[in-house]
């Protein structure tokens, strides 16, 4: 299952992007996903991540699963959908 968490300064509380995964694997650095609009440096293997706003000291926060693909159930089948037949009360 792939796992995804926020990477958030200690200091700031700033988010600067995310770290990627799966449950077996250790999350790494060269998982991390730049938030949008991103304009710190990129780390480097070997090198600590760092906030891009403070270059305070980071934490992995909301890990989460995340899922595949979506289930069947929810993709629409086709582009019509059908009415239910109401009836009037008196």
């Amino acid at each position: 299952m792939r796992m995804v968490g926020d990477i958030k300064c200690y200091h700031c509380g700033h988010i600067s992007g995310q770290v990627e995964g799966t449950r077996a694997d250790r999350l790494v650095i060269h998982t991390f996903k730049p938030r949008p609009g991103y304009q710190g440096p990129l780390p480097q293997k070997g090198q600590r991540l760092r906030c891009e706003r403070c270059q305070g000291p980071v934490y992995l926060e909301d890990l989460r699963p995340v899922p595949d693909e979506l289930p069947s159930v929810l993709l629409p089948t086709s582009g019509k959908r059908s009415r239910s037949s109401r009836t009037k009360a008196a």
